[in-house]
């Protein structure tokens, strides 16, 4: 798994190349549905709806080997961006917390942690610079700035992709993905 995660964070050079020429060619993410009247005025920011937007719909279809291309759907509630991939059966759920300010973004770092039970820290290469953690399960979760990116890769068979790749992995290389073109903010 480290092999893969090494691999991971140097190809992510790569993808940053690719993250400024898609980002004048994509089109914006499907519109969110909404919850609450709050929420519907601010909506999400562009670096949210990013989990849904082409480039990483394209990523998540490469590490998955994923024929027919995976649908998707968006909500947007309580300041919480979800974007489900669809794929026959199976999910991949990413989601970014949008925190008012950085105490509040680590204290829902805090409390996803406890809830995730046994987690291992990510390493400041392995999270890019962010502070983060991981689980076996198929959690990643990384803060940066006040929004914290959850990737949850739990809803996928046990191995993906043409690399048979576990769910951990998935979720990691989905992970280093969007943080390769995440600006943050």
């Amino acid at each position: 798994m480290r092999g893969l995660r090494l691999l991971a964070a140097v190809s992510v050079t790569a993808a940053m190349a690719g993250c400024a020429s898609a980002k004048a060619a994509t089109p914006a993410a499907p519109a969110p549905s909404t919850s609450s009247a709050a929420s519907t005025a601010a909506g999400p920011s562009a670096s949210a709806r990013m989990v849904c937007d082409t480039e990483i719909q394209t990523a998540v279809e490469t590490i998955l080997a994923a024929t027919p291309a995976p649908t998707t759907t968006a909500t947007w509630t309580d300041h919480l961006y979800t974007c489900t991939y669809h794929l026959g059966s199976s999910t991949l759920v990413l989601s970014v917390k949008e925190s008012p300010d950085a105490p509040s973004a680590n204290a829902y770092l805090a409390a996803l942690k406890h809830q995730l039970g046994s987690t291992t820290p990510l390493t400041g290469s392995e999270g890019l610079g962010n502070p983060g953690f991981q689980n076996a399960a198929g959690h990643v979760v990384v803060l940066k700035d006040d929004k914290t990116l959850h990737v949850d890769a739990t809803g996928l068979p046990a191995t993906s992709g043409a690399s048979k790749l576990s769910r951990a992995d998935v979720a990691y290389e989905v992970t280093t993905d969007i943080l390769g073109c995440w600006t943050g903010k």
